[in-house]
């Protein structure tokens, strides 16, 4: 199996923080030998509290391990969403991005069936964000790009994103959404409310966005790979293709229900339920679901393939709907 939602961070990065070239944006505390991660970011953006950074997610024998102990063939791996950091400067953001792709290129090139990288890009500098993706898939060859469900606040559907976009869709890749502290984080402190409800929430918000805006519209080759099943986006394509046909200015910019553009997107299988995927499959079709893990967090799967099989899917539709996104050309 492949799987598609895999979180790892090269060794590359992690010496370069360790080494202190990077502490104007991130440092590591091992002080009370734990490896706490202290973000520099700037009053008022939001980043997740008590982050550690620990072996299993830049050790590639312990990774190796994982996938073969969670029967993971390969994994389309990506940044966990802190590393984003689209509130650091636009040149600290390229730096940060080339230093975890280049690290990517070389476990690609040590194990080229078992790690299919998604690089990262530095989305609070569009124009830069295009340039190195096109390095990291021309370049590189890496198979996909990985971002964040919004860029420090600042909405997708932003014109400015839409050279971005123009050029994920040239380039052939799939671009997997990852929600990250998105919001009102006020009303979602308590309860591990952020996550529970406000990352699926952020996916459907994003993915909403994408399509009623008409993104998905102009870049008719656009592939979409929402984490998370997808948030509640599957749940709620009947009440958003209601809304379509209700409001004439939804109209305007996207030409069709939202729900035809289902053929622009996949979701992965981290529901957390067979009824909720056995759903999901049939609503999106079963050649649209991918396996995920999201590894290596305890909010993750570590039986994603038995919970895929359990639910009645065929994990082989999974597997070859996996390859076929990244596989180029």
């Amino acid at each position: 199996m492949i799987d598609f939602h895999f979180h790892a961070i090269p060794p590359r990065f992690v010496d370069a923080v360790r080494r202190g070239e990077l502490a104007n944006v991130l440092e590591i505390d091992a002080s009370d030998g734990d490896n706490r991660l202290v973000f520099h970011a700037p009053e008022g953006i939001a980043v997740e509290p008590g982050m550690r950074i620990r072996p299993n997610v830049f050790d590639e024998h312990l990774i190796l391990s994982a996938m073969d102990a969670m029967q993971l063939e390969a994994v389309a791996m990506s940044s966990p969403p802190e590393y984003f950091m689209y509130w650091a400067s636009p040149e600290d953001g390229e730096r940060l991005a080339r230093l975890v792709n280049d690290g990517y290129a070389e476990w690609a090139k040590a194990w080229p069936e078992r790690f299919l990288p998604l690089a990262t890009v530095p989305m609070q500098d569009p124009v830069a964000a295009c340039r190195e993706l096109r390095r990291a898939i021309g370049e590189l060859g890496l198979r996909g790009v990985a971002i964040c469900t919004h860029v420090s606040g600042r909405e997708l559907d932003d014109p400015v994103f839409e050279p971005f976009f123009a050029t994920v869709a040239e380039l052939g890749v799939p671009l997997f959404l990852h929600p990250q502290n998105g919001g009102d984080a006020a009303r979602l402190a308590n309860h591990h409310m952020w996550n529970v409800v406000g990352f699926p929430f952020e996916t459907a918000q994003t993915a909403t966005r994408l399509i009623l805006s008409g993104v998905l519209a102009r870049h008719s080759a656009l592939k979409l790979v929402l984490a998370h099943g997808g948030g509640y986006l599957p749940y709620q394509l009947g009440r958003l293709d209601h809304a379509w046909h209700a409001r004439e200015h939804l109209r305007r910019a996207c030409p069709e229900p939202p729900s035809a553009y289902l053929r622009n997107i996949y979701c992965d299988s981290l529901v957390h339920g067979g009824v909720a995927l056995r759903f999901l499959s049939e609503t999106v079709g079963a050649d649209h679901v991918v396996l995920g893990s999201d590894y290596p967090f305890d909010m993750g799967s570590k039986e994603p393939v038995m919970e895929v099989s359990a639910a009645g899917l065929d994990a082989r539709r999974l597997r070859t709907t996996a390859l076929a996104l990244l596989t180029p050309g």
